[in-house]
């Protein structure tokens, strides 16, 4: 049992019924502790998620007479992990995050020096981007494509606004 804050994390590895049955003795254990403490458990915001590629057991775990739901992902201190380890929707919502960012500075900042549109988006674009990676980073090459794209499109934005500003600049009086 891992235990963190207000939040508590039971596991094991699970190939037969007899490790399902184990599982919940260990989440009934779990319950009876918390209530020897007069620690209250929100049984329906509990959830089980199974991680493996081929995940055969279906088992219904009970936690204070609630049937926990079972997921197919789990937020946890900001990271997304799916049942296949593939953070593909932690990924997808970095991503957009990103873009939407990203966004923001091309709207509210129309004239920016590249000095200045690089702490931007390090400040806003990156730090998301890079958030937990030491997590998260794997060898899917779509999830690095996905995230390359972004840079991609960030370094088009930089160089496109240079060249107004540049194009500004240079501009003879009255014409800009």
């Amino acid at each position: 049992m891992y235990l963190y804050a207000d939040d508590a994390k039971l596991y094991r590895y699970v190939s037969d019924n007899i490790h399902c049955l184990e599982l919940q003795n260990d989440v009934h254990t779990f319950s009876q502790w918390a209530d020897k403490g007069l620690l209250k458990v929100n049984a329906p915001k509990c959830s089980v998620v199974s991680y493996g590629r081929n995940i055969l057991h279906n088992f219904s775990y009970i936690l204070s007479g609630v049937s926990l739901d079972r997921t197919d992902s789990i937020k946890d201190l900001r990271v997304i992990f799916d049942s296949k380890l593939k953070f593909t929707k932690h990924i997808d919502q970095k991503v957009n995050t990103a873009y939407q960012n990203l966004g923001i500075i091309k709207r509210n900042f129309i004239h920016l020096t590249p000095e200045c549109f690089v702490i931007l988006y390090k400040s806003l674009v990156r730090s998301h981007l890079e958030f937990a990676n030491s997590v998260w980073n794997n060898h899917y090459i779509e999830n690095h494509k996905k995230i390359e794209k972004v840079q991609m499109r960030a370094t088009s934005d930089v160089v496109l606004e240079t060249k107004v500003l540049v194009s500004t600049l240079e501009a003879p009086r009255g014409q800009k």
